[in-house]
């Protein structure tokens, strides 16, 4: 991609970007029609569920349509994921903080980041179809890598296998460090 960062230099990029952000807006969102005002976080509450549902099926439902299940069998498949999928975070991420991101006030998709002694683990960055590839994801992973680096920890993603946003993360200079059957462990570290 004609002048795109690369490698060290996207560091700088994303540092220069962080920074700007919290003083001027950054261009890409404007060309967007949104501001970065306009994106917020509020934690999760008890009600919410059936919309976390609806952005972890959102994820994951494309997939399954190519083996011939009918609606309902895929809907009861994501039922039956989410649930195992919501014990796990309960019992793996307790210290993780929930947050519904917001665009405009409209619910966008989850945000949940538990900061660990040695780490800062993205547990959770989705977005309902709707809001993806307009930039909110990017400004949400470039704060967290200014956190990361004023926390000199690195930010570590698990993330599918077959995610559209593996080249998002491997433009912002998350590389692979491990792989599953089904997924890649992705790292950034801040320059020491």
């Amino acid at each position: 991609m004609p002048g795109f960062a690369r490698g060290a230099n996207l560091k700088k990029v994303i540092l220069a970007s962080a920074a700007l952000m919290y003083h001027s807006e950054p261009s890409y969102l404007a060309t967007m029609g949104f501001h970065s005002e306009a994106i917020s976080l509020r934690p999760v509450a008890p009600g919410d569920e059936e919309f976390l549902f609806a952005v972890y099926a959102s994820s994951r439902g494309d997939d399954l349509e190519s083996l011939g299940w009918s609606s309902a069998q895929i809907r009861e498949f994501l039922e039956s994921q989410y649930e195992a999928h919501r014990r796990v975070l309960q019992s793996d991420y307790r210290r993780a903080e929930d947050q519904i991101i917001l665009v405009n006030g409209a619910a966008a998709g989850r945000l949940l980041v538990e900061r660990r002694d040695h780490e800062i683990r993205g547990v959770d960055v989705s977005l309902l179809p709707e809001f993806r590839n307009q930039g909110i994801g990017a400004l949400l992973l470039v704060q967290l890598q200014t956190e990361a680096t004023r926390a000199q920890k690195p930010l570590r993603i698990q993330v599918i296998r077959f995610s559209p946003a593996i080249g998002l993360l491997e433009r912002l200079g998350f590389v692979r460090t491990s792989e599953t059957g089904t997924h890649y462990q992705m790292e950034w570290r801040p320059e020491a």
